[in-house]
């Protein structure tokens, strides 16, 4: 009957994993699981069979990635010829205590769990910028009341927006992911690992998509240094209407971000930096507190990243230029490990990632198929022994 140390059956065993890893806690996993199956299962011993669970793989997952990378392993199966292979990097927050403590909560704090989005995407592309114009969403600034600014008036209602958005943006197709909660210089192996596995370096196009924190862009120097580069315009759009606030202008946020959408982005930076001058400000790097700090920041964030700027090239080439898909992702890693409750150790956080890593893939084996493959599963089989 293939019964382990609990006497539950492996495909059992799979669902109370895979519940465990698909909602937010395991208190609330265990009340689900008596629903659906009628048995009762305590979340202390859920917790204590995800773990199990989710160390193996990534016990398994850390062997997989350091034969792609010590032992130069090459991807399996014929190569798909992605149209279209993007990278997507950020990070979210997981809440941590010490290990090993006694009862109750010690050395809690935040730590930043890793994440990647290893994605395959349509590639349209077009002899001009098919979308000239910024989407209306850009251009509409905060104001302190909550409302948007009537300097803007949206030229298209939403449903417009979206059915022309659907004309040149890539569409994803197929998704896997990597989590953890170790160094980037783990991280990093990782992250190509799963992409050699996924033949994304023979793509026909590839790109590299995220924020401008420095280890991101570390990691695709690194690893991905053919991928084309692309800053998060969402990202950049935000700073540069925060900038246009400490200045009190209702309209300049918009002109900003319009010029960088339509590839204007020097003079963007120009104008920036021309402001700080008239402030009084050389290359001091101002407190978080000043009244400009803001402003400094927009410009030291396009800056720093003026290479990844060229948003009209990027959507001539059908390459996306947000990482919407990847904030996406991160809210539903939090979703499950993020909580002002939850204080994991560091080893319990690994294992939650992985299986949560599992549960969202597009491709490859199935949560319960992957614990079945490891040979210290209790989802194993049990093959006879040979005859001597």
């Amino acid at each position: 009957m293939k019964l382990g140390e609990r006497s539950y059956s492996p495909d059992y065993l799979g669902k109370l994993v895979e519940t465990a890893a698909r909602v937010k806690s395991f208190a609330q996993a265990a009340d689900l699981i008596e629903v659906w199956s009628g048995q009762t299962v305590s979340s202390r011993n859920l917790g204590r069979i995800a773990e199990e669970a989710g160390g193996e793989l990534v016990a398994w997952r850390d062997a997989e990635a350091d034969d792609f990378t010590h032992h130069r392993r090459q991807a399996e199966g014929p190569d798909p010829s992605h149209d279209l292979a993007a990278v997507f990097v950020d990070g979210g927050r997981v809440q941590t205590r010490a290990t090993p403590s006694g009862p109750g909560v010690h050395g809690e704090g935040w730590k930043e769990d890793k994440i990647a989005r290893i994605q395959t995407m349509t590639s349209p592309t077009h002899t001009g910028d098919p979308c000239p114009e910024p989407p209306a969403c850009f251009l509409h600034p905060v104001l302190e009341n909550g409302a948007k600014s009537p300097e803007n008036p949206a030229s298209t209602t939403p449903d417009d927006e979206a059915a022309v958005a659907r004309k040149w943006q890539p569409e994803p197709l197929v998704r896997t992911c990597v989590a953890t909660m170790r160094p980037l210089e783990d991280f990093r192996w990782l992250v190509q690992a799963e992409a050699k596995r996924r033949h994304f370096f023979t793509a026909k196009k590839r790109a590299f998509v995220a924020d401008g924190s420095h280890g991101n862009w570390t990691l695709r120097d690194r690893h991905f240094p053919d991928f084309t580069p692309i800053l998060d315009f969402v990202h950049a759009a935000e700073y540069l209407h925060a900038a246009a606030k400490v200045l009190a202008s209702p309209t300049l946020g918009q002109t900003w971000a319009r010029d960088l959408w339509q590839g204007r982005a020097a003079s963007v930076i120009a104008e920036l930096r021309d402001t700080l001058d008239a402030k009084g400000h050389g290359l001091e790097t101002l407190d978080e507190k000043h009244a400009d700090f803001n402003l400094q920041r927009a410009w030291t964030y396009l800056g720093n990243h003026a290479d990844k700027l060229d948003y009209p090239r990027y959507r001539q080439e059908g390459l996306p230029t947000t990482s919407s898909l990847m904030e996406s992702q991160v809210k539903e890693f939090n979703a499950r490990v993020k909580g002002s409750e939850k204080f994991w150790h560091l080893d319990h956080a690994e294992a939650m990632l992985q299986l949560v890593v599992q549960t969202l893939r597009d491709d490859g084996p199935t949560l319960t198929d992957a614990l079945n493959s490891l040979p210290t599963s209790p989802f194993r089989r049990n093959h006879p022994a040979l005859a001597a």
